[in-house]
Formats: C-alpha cells, sequence, structure tokens
C-alpha cells in the first residue's frame, strides 16, 4: 500500500506542467522558447489609427502555464511577435519560420493575441512536403 502511494505521488509530480498528449507546458519570461509556424501580418483598428503586427500562427497548438491566469497550461495557436521592427524581404507573408524568444502575457491594447513573444533570434525554415 505505501509503495502504490509512493507510485502514485511520483506519478503526479512528473506531470505536472504537462499536457497528456501534447507534451510539457512552456513557461513565461525569463525562460527562453522557441517556436515554428507561418508568418502573418494583420491589421487590426487602434485609438490611434491602425496597427499593423507580426503574427505566428503556430505549426501545432502549444500550453502555456500561466499562473496569473490558471493553475492549469492555457493552449495557444498564434503569438503576437515583438522586438521585430522588419523581416528580411525574404520573410513575407505565409513564411515559415522558427522564432526564439520569451513568452509574455497581452497587456495592452496594441497587444492582440493571448500571448506575445519576444524575439531574440529568428530564421526562415525550409518547408516541408
Amino acid at each position: 500500500m505505501k509503495l502504490m502511494r509512493i507510485v502514485c505521488l511520483g506519478l503526479c509530480f512528473a506531470l505536472t506542467g504537462c499536457v497528456i498528449g501534447g507534451g510539457g507546458c512552456r513557461w513565461l519570461a525569463p525562460i527562453k522558447t522557441t517556436l515554428t509556424g507561418q508568418l502573418h501580418f494583420r491589421d487590426f483598428p487602434a485609438t490611434d489609427g491602425m496597427d499593423h503586427v507580426p503574427i505566428l500562427v503556430l505549426d501545432q497548438t502549444t500550453h502555456i502555464y500561466d499562473p496569473a491566469v490558471s493553475h492549469q497550461c492555457l493552449a495557444a495557436s498564434e503569438v503576437q511577435l515583438l522586438g521585430v521592427t522588419e523581416f528580411p524581404q525574404s520573410m513575407g507573408e505565409n513564411a515559415h519560420i522558427k522564432v526564439r524568444g520569451s513568452l509574455s502575457q497581452a497587456t495592452s491594447t496594441h497587444h492582440h493575441t493571448r500571448f506575445l513573444v519576444k524575439v531574440t533570434d529568428f530564421q526562415p525554415v525550409a518547408a516541408v512536403h
């Protein structure tokens, strides 16, 4: 009986922060993470005109742990990219890219997705056929 409790406790501890079938949760800043997806530029109405923002539509849904909102991981299928003033001409609309940076929660009216990535590095990814 004692062994069963230890096994159950160990299993619960091992699965903490994981989404069954979806892998581990990603953490907010200052932890760095890498995401891959399609780059899109979208326009959103703002108080001072229009916001033209880069959005990364992820290849697969990721789960992010945001303790301020929930003690469970939250799903995200797209994130807004911050810290990139311009992309090379080879990375236009629908470019498949890999982005490295730290995740944060949206806090302003200029943030248009639930989660943001403060980009430190990005690179194109060859298309998978």
